[in-house]
């Protein structure tokens, strides 16, 4: 863009990355009732970002719409995706994506299920669309992560 700050792609999309960890851990301390008190005002735009993480968190293993998540925090699904993406750095979709290769990940890495297994379990219904998002994410196949996690 013309005039403003300019911020290094590689700079901007570290700090929207540490910005959706936060958010992921003050979700997760609201979780488990670690947030009591809070000095600021607050947030309920914050809330809503948390809200829907936690619901990805618990849900993440079954299809989930947008607008699921959407009516979660009242808003519609357009809203709801601009607004999360603003506030974390991604969509709804991609956060999603990331949670579950995340758990893929750890599976491969700590089980001896199948990638089929794994796939179903993460949330995948669709063994090649699995595939595809995991070797995006990772650079690798599901099988070339484990074999390099195994040596």
């Amino acid at each position: 863009g013309s005039g403003g700050e300019q911020i290094a792609p590689a700079s901007a999309a570290k700090q929207l990355s540490i910005k959706a960890s936060l958010l992921e851990i003050l979700a997760e301390l609201s979780e488990e009732g670690l947030l009591t008190s809070y000095n600021g005002e607050d947030d309920p735009h914050i809330e809503m970002v948390k809200k829907s993480i936690s619901y990805m968190k618990e849900h993440f293993s079954e299809k989930i719409y947008i607008r699921d998540l959407a009516q979660q925090v009242n808003m519609n699904e357009q809203y709801f995706c601009r607004f999360f993406k603003k506030s974390i750095g991604k969509s709804p979709v991609e956060h999603l994506t990331e949670l579950r290769i995340r758990q893929a990940l750890h599976l491969l890495r700590n089980t001896d299920k199948s990638v089929m297994e794994i796939s179903l379990e993460c949330g995948f219904h669709n063994l090649g669309n699995f595939m595809r998002a995991f070797k995006k994410t990772t650079g690798y196949t599901p099988l070339q992560y484990r074999k390099s996690a195994s040596s």
